[in-house]
């Protein structure tokens, strides 16, 4: 009788198992795994450790970096248990076995059946469902059948061309079809010989009525030329008469037009000599006007002359009172820069007695500035040399200390030393061991394979006696293949022969010359 399982959480998160399950009765909490206490043959349940080197054992080694830490392997294997559920081991341990060639084979045989058995249903289906559609169709009104009629014959139509489209690939169609090109092109080609010719001729036609043309075009321009040279024989005549008249005429107005330049001539003579009486008037005047300016020039130059003597009289009283200003100036200016001169020495005496003050002033500083530096000076001497002092005590401290670190260090080489021996050994050990497993391993493969070969010598003979039983197969179904293949090739046969009919049949209703479809045939006939 099976026990009820029950699971109850608790207030503080935890739960309670009662009950035939995969954990005993009691009260688990739910923690993880680095605060888990459980443990199993003396280890605890999980690996817990706060880092690397816990539990391992680690040695150190100086270099020029400083200290650093290494791991020395253990010699215990770090395997610790687990706890997982029942279906997490059977996963686990169907993922472990391992599958034989047999069961593959078995396997894929099983493959192959299951994979025959749908196909067959596959069709049995497909062939039902196509009973069904043809006890339908026959049930249909005539209407529906009508369609379908008409859906059959574009149906067919289509194959049908499909099937010349095909029948068209076929060398000897494309052959035939090169040829009726090359009749419709030398078709062609006559006919537009023919048409070349016929428009050479009319051409020659068009040239002989042009020349006649041009003929009695020539014709009708010589009388013409010949009239109108009549013509302008009569104009000319006429010109000259005209041109004479005009002269005459002409010679009749110049001898008018001398005897009005002459009578013109002697009118502007009579005009001039009246001009020049009434410029010789005008001249008498203006010399008279002359002598009476320059009377008046020379009263007025009198003057002037009187004028300037009064001028020059105010000029030197001018420069008299200047003389007299320039004099008083001067001893203003004398007695001024006097005055400026006992200034200037009373100032220059004052200025030395205020240097000499500030030399001395200077000369005290730089007294007391020199005996400073010289207590600065000591001073500084005084700290070097205590400088110098601690340099040497602390050089010597440092080399007192990298001594006794190269005495450290050579200590740890030493160590390293013979925890590389040991290492070297344990490997060697362990090399010996994996070399014996390898051997007796490589044995038992070579066991193996000699059993393998044997079961293969025994299957290459199978298969060779299947290919011989296939090979008289294949030779029947070729034999076989070969009849089929002189039928298909008399059946094509007639079919290019019906399509290069129906082609030539082409040519006729295409209104060809039957000297160019005969000449076609007897190509096709060669092809063939």
């Amino acid at each position: 009788m099976s026990t009820k399982t029950m699971v109850r959480r608790t207030r503080s998160g935890n739960f309670e198992y009662r009950g035939n399950t995969r954990f005993p009765a009691g009260v688990y909490t739910i923690h993880p795994p680095s605060a888990c206490d459980r443990v199993i043959g003396d280890r605890p349940i999980h690996l817990k450790r706060s880092n690397a080197y816990e539990g391992k054992e680690v040695g150190r080694i100086r270099d020029k970096s400083g200290t650093r830490k290494y791991l020395i392997p253990s010699k215990e294997p770090t395997i610790y248990p687990k706890i997982m559920t029942r279906k997490e081991y059977e996963a686990l341990r169907e993922r472990s076995r391992v599958i034989t060639s047999e069961e593959r084979q078995a396997a894929a045989e099983a493959a192959e059946k299951e994979r025959e058995r749908l196909m067959k249903e596959s069709l049995a289906r497909k062939e039902a469902i196509r009973m069904m559609d043809i006890k339908k169709s026959r049930e249909k009104d005539p209407r529906t059948r009508e369609i379908e009629e008409e859906a059959r014959r574009r149906t067919m139509h289509v194959l049908e061309r499909a099937y010349n489209m095909r029948l068209e690939q076929e060398e000897e169609i494309q052959k035939c079809n090169r040829l009726i090109l090359e009749t419709k092109c030398r078709a062609i080609r006559d006919a537009q010989i023919a048409e070349k010719k016929l428009i050479e001729k009319e051409l020659l036609e068009e040239e002989k009525r042009l020349d006649e043309m041009m003929e009695d075009e020539r014709r009708w321009a010589i009388k013409e030329e010949s009239r109108k040279e009549q013509e302008e024989t009569a104009k000319r005549l006429q010109f000259a008469k005209i041109l004479k008249e005009q002269i005459v005429e002409n010679e009749e107005q110049r001898i008018l037009e001398f005897e009005r330049k002459q009578e013109e001539s002697r009118l502007i003579n009579l005009n001039n000599i009246a001009w020049q009486q009434d410029e010789i008037e005008k001249l008498r005047d203006k010399e008279a006007e002359n002598a009476k300016v320059r009377q008046e020039l020379a009263e007025g130059n009198e003057q002037l002359k009187h004028f300037k003597a009064m001028e020059q009289e105010e000029n030197r009283i001018i420069d008299l009172r200047i003389q007299n200003y320039h004099r008083l100036k001067e001893e203003r200016e004398a007695k001024k820069a006097e005055e400026q001169k006992l200034e200037k020495l009373k100032r220059e005496r004052e200025k030395a007695r205020v240097a000499m003050r500030t030399v001395q002033a200077y000369e005290f500083q730089a007294q007391i500035d020199e005996i400073n530096a010289a207590r600065v000076q000591e001073e500084v001497e005084r700290e070097w040399r205590q400088k110098e002092k601690e340099e040497a005590l602390k050089k010597l401290e440092a080399q007192r200390i990298l001594q006794k670190e190269r005495e450290e260090q050579i200590n740890n080489k030493q160590i390293m030393q013979a925890i590389e021996i040991e290492r070297n050994r344990r490997e060697f050990e362990k090399i010996v061991r994996v070399q014996r497993a390898a051997f007796c391993r490589e044995k038992k493969e070579l066991e193996q394979k000699q059993q393998q070969a044997l079961i293969h010598r025994s299957e290459i003979l199978k298969q060779v006696n299947k290919k011989e039983r296939e090979r008289i197969v294949e030779r029947q179904k070729v034999f076989e293949e070969g009849l089929a293949i002189r039928a298909e090739a008399a059946t094509r046969k007639k079919k290019l022969q019906d399509a290069m009919e129906r082609k030539c049949q082409e040519m006729r209703e295409n209104k060809v010359p039957d000297i160019y479809i005969n000449e076609v045939k007897r190509m096709i006939e060669n092809i063939q």
